[in-house]
């Protein structure tokens, strides 16, 4: 019985490092940092950790990481050009 049986639909870390194309250390240092949410499937607690990570917790994680395109700089108005020293 794998761990993504426990959870219908989960994903391992390994999983979760291949879509993404990072390493399985960084993905285990994202659930560390609490910015990926996942679930220890472990028999034991004091054990190594088996995360799983549901597919709402991977949306939510790609929602915060979403990278909104810059905003247009504004335009400078024109001032017109102040004669102080009119003839």
């Amino acid at each position: 019985m794998g761990a993504n049986a426990l959870v219908p639909g989960g994903a391992t870390v390994r999983e979760v490092a291949r879509r993404y194309r990072v390493s399985a250390d960084k993905v285990r240092g994202w659930i560390g940092r609490g910015e990926l949410a996942a679930l220890n499937t472990a028999d034991a607690r004091c054990g190594r950790p088996r995360y799983v990570m549901t597919p709402e917790a991977l949306a939510e994680f790609e929602h915060r990481r979403l990278v909104a395109p810059p905003p247009k700089p504004q335009r400078r108005k024109r001032v017109e050009a102040v004669d102080f020293y009119p003839d």
